[in-house]
């Protein structure tokens, strides 16, 4: 049988890579300004503010998940087939990426986030383009890879959303979102022609339950992020053997190890 690999075309990836990254470098050297805006609820009032990295946050993602689109549909083996689960971690990857970018002054250690972002989107989108293909040699570390950056951009994103101070009723729909996100991406990796909604669905509503009461302890950033890569982990991994029809006590073993070992670590670092 003949060897099956496909690349997607280099001026393709870089004219997309480069019109994310632009946006960014413009929302640098552009001045709007920001205005806030107050929406008013029985019983409450949310003081919402809204700035040039708002839209362009908006922009990118948009941009990120039709440019992925336009760049895989050449896949020869995609028959037809939906592109959605191939943008996720490209449009996650922008959206970090930028908001990183839009907190550091404009100097060497931007230029140097800019490239590396650059460079990370590229091989994110080339690691996908391959695992449309179940066939292709290059698919296990394909995925492998496509893995790890799914782990590391929600260790990003819970971060962010705890270094920034956002207030609970911010914090826990973001958190609950890149949940979803991730561990849908995360399953679909395993499980490309199965329904892992269900799955998905349970995930992110126990990481919403357990992000409310982690909000209320005086965690760090990180020991709160980490806290929560260790339960998503943990949930991926039981949602796999679920899904493979296993059965026993076994199959909870490596879950609560990993998710004991992260949540003590979380402790340490608090």
């Amino acid at each position: 049988m003949a060897q099956r690999k496909h690349l997607p075309q280099i001026d393709r990836i870089g004219t997309l890579a480069a019109s994310i990254m632009l946006a960014y470098f413009l929302a640098r050297v552009i001045r709007i300004p920001s205005f806030d805006f107050i929406l008013r609820l029985p019983g409450a009032q949310l003081d919402l503010h809204f700035s040039i990295t708002t839209v362009v946050a908006l922009f990118v993602i948009g941009l990120t998940a039709t440019g992925v689109d336009w760049l895989l549909r050449e896949h020869p083996a995609l028959s037809g087939r939906t592109t959605f689960q191939h943008w996720l971690l490209p449009a996650l990857t922008a959206w970090a990426v930028g908001a990183a970018l839009l907190r550091q002054p404009l100097g060497l250690v931007w230029w140097v986030g800019f490239g590396l972002g650059s460079a990370l989107l590229m091989l994110i989108v080339v690691a996908e383009y391959i695992t449309i293909d179940p066939q292709d040699l290059r698919r296990p570390p394909a995925a492998i890879t496509l893995t790890a950056v799914a782990y590391a951009l929600y260790l990003v994103i819970t971060m962010l959303a705890r270094l920034r101070g956002v207030r609970l009723f911010l914090t826990v729909p973001l958190v609950t979102l890149a949940s979803a996100l991730v561990g849908l991406r995360l399953l679909l990796l395993q499980f490309p022609r199965r329904g892992v909604w269900r799955s998905t669905a349970v995930i992110a509503l126990i990481c919403a339950q357990v992000s409310t009461a982690l909000y209320y302890l005086p965690l760090s950033p990180m020991a709160f992020a980490l806290a929560l890569v260790g339960l998503l982990y943990s949930l991926v991994t039981l949602a796999e053997s679920v899904i493979r029809n296993q059965r026993g006590l076994r199959i909870a073993l490596e879950p609560a190890l990993v998710l004991a070992f992260t949540w003590a670590l979380a402790m340490i670092l608090r």
